[in-house]
């Protein structure tokens, strides 16, 4: 399908999208070499998998966020201004996914920027809508999955820059208390069983646990998608992206001039990136297989990629994690009254009462900015967010600008760290049709992610937008 341009369309009017973060074709090459992703080596035997690439200019490195909103609406961060997971989301360029819900049926999970439900997913045909780990609120529809998304918005909150196994008595009530309602299948049960007690016994690192998200939220579409079979079902996942940032050095230990960590580092984490590629490969043959009985096309998208980073710093043992933002703000001095609002670590997202208050507030947070850090402040109306990197001194302290903090003082926590960040955003992305024929006209170029939207629009039947481009292909 991409290298050539045959003019086979197929069946049009209902769809499956299943977004996987940051995923690059050289991960998918790794893992079908390895025998361990045979439904991407169908895919790419059948050239039915290509590049996608992000073509807008800007002066920062891209984020996810950012991209998932230019793929979804459309249209470029200037136009949309999304750069935050919690940044205000424009009324006048709404998701493709909003779009059809207008005259379609539509089921979403976990997908970017479907939170709060009441305004981005308070008018249309919703069969079924669990937001992203994000969420504000746990509100679901239909709402018999609130007691699973309060607790997957604690969890994740918790499990930011290291997974933690650790759980009080409520807690743990909670989790079987909401797992019970769930629609596990009996061999994603022992998937996780399985992996839990890998991690407890140390065969494998402890941030393979964040596969567990993936594993029951998949279950919990697979099982939605039979009960209600909208015409539009999107699923969103980060679990590869996330192993992707902590070991790509260990998949491709050559792309890096300096040796960063040791032989026995690599062996241990040298299947991370892989194992969670064969997780979304197995959801992805049942996925296909259910698209073929339902009579959906399959789409399987990127908004960009990964690869390695050119900032790769090993030397800090220790990194300050925020975890008591009260305490942290008050130790800075933000005075306004603020909400905090969800965010992914090493991030602080904060909602001023206006936008006159966000901008003192970002004031006085851009006194923690430095030259030795990479701290960011950002402003979008009345929303702040602060990307912090806070200089540790010693074990109890760390750097606030121009003073110092005990870290039992100011709400931080030091957290021993063996994995560093190597892998960092790139432009290229993927997209992968299943069941829908051939592109036809994208010839063997990227196809870019502008272009995505008007696509999926055309093969539901629904109007592009006047400020879409025009696809170079059809699904």
């Amino acid at each position: 399908m991409p290298t050539g341009c045959a003019d086979v369309i197929g069946m049009a009017g209902r769809a499956v999208v299943v977004e996987v973060n940051e995923i690059p074709l050289r991960v998918i090459d790794g893992a079908v070499r390895r025998g361990r992703a045979p439904f991407f080596k169908s895919l790419k035997d059948s050239q039915h998998l290509t590049e996608t690439v992000i073509t807008e200019s800007l002066d920062r490195e891209l984020y996810p966020s950012q991209t998932w909103a230019s793929v979804g609406t459309g249209v470029p961060y200037s136009q949309h201004g999304i750069w935050w997971y919690n940044d205000p989301k424009p009324v006048e360029y709404p998701f493709y996914w909003q779009r059809v819900a207008a005259s379609r049926s539509v089921g979403l999970v976990n997908v970017l920027h479907s939170s709060p439900v009441a305004t981005q997913c308070g008018a249309g045909d919703y069969r079924f809508v669990i937001p992203d780990c994000f969420a504000s609120e746990p509100t679901t529809v239909p709402n018999r999955f609130e007691a699973f998304q309060r607790l997957n918005l604690e969890l994740t909150a918790r499990n930011t820059r290291q997974s933690n196994l650790s759980l009080d008595r409520s807690q743990v009530k909670s989790v079987l208390d909401a797992v019970r309602q769930l629609p596990l299948r009996p061999t994603t049960a022992a998937k996780l069983t399985r992996m839990v007690g890998m991690v407890v016994a140390g065969k494998v690192p402890k941030e393979r646990l964040r596969s567990a998200q993936f594993l029951v939220l998949s279950d919990l579409f697979l099982a939605l998608l039979n009960e209600e079979a909208p015409d539009l079902a999107v699923f969103f996942t980060n679990h590869v992206a996330a192993a992707m940032h902590r070991y790509w050095y260990a998949m491709f230990p050559d792309d890096f001039t300096s040796s960063h960590y040791d032989a026995s580092w690599i062996r241990r984490h040298g299947d991370e990136i892989v194992f969670a590629v064969e997780l979304a490969d197995l959801f992805l043959t049942d996925v296909a297989r259910w698209c073929e009985l339902n009579n959906r096309a399959l789409i399987v998208v990127s908004s960009m990629g990964q690869g390695p980073s050119d900032r790769l710093d090993t030397s800090r043992g220790l990194e300050a994690v925020v975890r008591d933002p009260n305490r942290f703000l008050s130790a800075v001095g933000v005075v306004e009254p603020y909400e905090v609002l969800a965010a992914m670590t090493p991030n602080l997202t904060l909602r001023f009462p206006s936008a006159s208050a966000a901008v003192k507030a970002a004031g006085t947070l851009e006194g923690l900015v430095t030259s030795s850090t990479d701290s960011v402040v950002d402003v979008s109306g009345s929303v702040v967010n602060f990307t912090y990197d806070l200089d540790v001194v010693d074990p109890q302290t760390v750097s606030l600008g121009r003073s110092v903090g005990r870290t039992e003082d100011i709400g931080v926590e030091l957290l021993q760290v063996d994995d560093h960040s190597s892998g960092r955003h790139t432009a290229k992305g993927i997209l992968g049709v299943y069941n829908s024929g051939v592109f036809e006209g994208s010839g063997c170029q990227p196809i870019d992610v502008f272009e995505i939207a008007p696509a999926i629009l055309a093969l539901l039947g629904v109007d592009a937008a006047p400020e879409h481009v025009s696809p170079s292909f059809r699904l």
